[in-house]
């Protein structure tokens, strides 16, 4: 039996006091706490305080992750973690509700008398969010020796990630290298790492449950579409296809035939979402693309484009449907005497299931702790998903889980995202007992296939 914690509301409120301020644009603005910025620091500096207070220890490895540990020789550990960077004008909820959950969690742990037989972790990523130097878990994957180099010189606010890196203490040419910063003997002990995250959804909410257990994480297939057709007077061209060659009216029907495509797809059983997220209103394509600007109120349209993102877990199921949208794009075009071109940008595969022992015993926990519980797939990335990825030496990999607490109307991205101290206090609980489970060897049976092939 899972043992049980009750992490009091209170002990969330009072680690989130400082956060609340740091990177905070004001009165429903958001925040903005950037990868490599002196607001991250300062809010993983407020973490590393607390669990100092607490009595555990602190180290960052050379890009300046920062790792929280209980103290003492361990030869194998177990671990949770996040990320406390934002997009801009976000919430303070995405990866920080995991990271304030994650030291509520086990400082509780360490706090009670149990026969440890395993450390406990807390890792607090640099850097997961896209939005500003446009890569994905960029601390997790430099600290793992999985991110390209090359990513270093791209800018934010006039700054390179790799200037950006060494004005916060850390060192790019780690990332240069392109080996992992942590120890081979380090990643040899990790036998579990649990992420407790935000939904960034509404199926929890809507299906009034206490908690989620993630069964896999969805990847993305994205690329941009663009349609070259031919201005022409609005009032003196004849409609129909015989006169008009209108790149905005193709779009249109391409975007209907695109939902009508996936909604064949998933009556057919597939676990795909598709969105188009952009219309001709990409600053970046908009500026190196002027004629976009030849579009007007008394003109047919003879330019346009648009973003198409494919997401699901199934990596082949996602490359087979984009394949298949894509052929819907071209065909449409050709109705329409259109040219088109296609430009993939970003191919990021989906992870089909999580460690299913891990599955079981967060299952386990959510019982024990009277929180009503449901299995889904995470429809965003997280810093878990390259532990996942990561191949250790001997060709195993850490075996990882997700546990997801609710967010207000699903909400994330926004000044709006929220998520209870109480809501975080029950997952923060248990959190708790499942890394105890694991540090005391409670729940070894349910990850026999797991743990004993590390």
């Amino acid at each position: 039996m899972p043992h049980r914690f009750d992490i009091p509301a209170a002990t969330i409120s009072g680690l989130y006091r400082v956060i609340d301020r740091i990177g905070n644009l004001g009165p429903g603005a958001g925040f903005l706490r950037a990868p490599w910025s002196d607001e991250e620091s300062l809010a993983m500096q407020h973490i590393e305080s607390a669990a100092l207070a607490a009595g555990l220890t602190s180290r960052r490895d050379p890009v300046g992750n920062l790792i929280i540990e209980t103290p003492g020789m361990f030869a194998e550990w177990v671990e949770t973690g996040s990320h406390m960077d934002t997009v801009p004008g976000g919430g303070n909820f995405d990866g920080t509700a995991g990271v304030v959950a994650g030291l509520a969690a086990i400082t509780a742990i360490f706090q009670r008398p149990l026969p440890l037989q395993r450390g406990l972790r807390l890792r607090i990523w640099r850097g997961e969010e896209s939005s500003t130097f446009g890569t994905v878990s960029a601390g997790s994957r430099a600290a793992l020796g999985l991110l390209d180099p090359a990513v270093l010189t791209r800018t934010y606010q006039n700054r390179t990630l790799a200037e950006a890196i060494t004005s916060q203490g850390g060192n790019p040419g780690a990332i240069r290298a392109g080996l992992p910063l942590i120890s081979l003997n380090e990643l040899d002990g990790i036998v579990a790492h649990i992420e407790l995250h935000i939904e960034q959804g509404s199926i929890l909410e809507q299906g009034n449950f206490d908690l989620g257990i993630v069964t896999g994480i969805r990847g993305s297939s994205r690329r941009w579409v663009h349609l070259e057709g031919a201005f022409d007077h609005s009032g003196a061209t004849p409609m129909g296809t015989t006169w008009r060659r209108d790149a905005n009216l193709a779009m249109a029907y391409m975007q209907v035939r695109l939902d009508q495509l996936l909604s064949e797809a998933i009556t057919a059983g597939a676990d795909l979402v598709q969105t188009v997220g952009v219309v001709n209103a990409s600053r970046d394509l908009n500026d190196s693309i002027a004629k976009i600007y030849n579009n007007a109120v008394s003109k047919v349209s003879g330019y346009a484009y648009f973003s198409h993102e494919v997401r699901g877990c199934n990596s082949l199921e996602v490359h087979n449907f984009s394949q298949d949208a894509c052929d819907v794009i071209r065909q449409t075009a050709a109705e329409f005497g259109i040219t088109v071109e296609i430009d993939e940008f970003s191919v990021v595969e989906g992870i089909p299931a999580l460690d299913h022992g891990l599955q079981q015993l967060l299952n386990d926990c959510c019982h024990a702790h009277d929180a009503s519980t449901t299995s889904l797939a995470s429809g965003a990335w997280h810093d878990v998903a390259a532990l996942h990825r990561f191949q250790r030496n001997n060709g195993s990999s850490i075996a990882v889980g997700m546990l997801f607490v609710p967010c207000r109307s699903g909400i994330s991205h926004s000044p709006d995202e929220y998520t209870s101290p109480e809501q975080l206090a029950l997952g923060a609980s248990v959190l708790a007992s499942a890394l105890a489970s694991l540090a005391c060897h409670l729940a070894d049976s349910s990850l026999h296939h797991t743990v004993h092939t590390l």
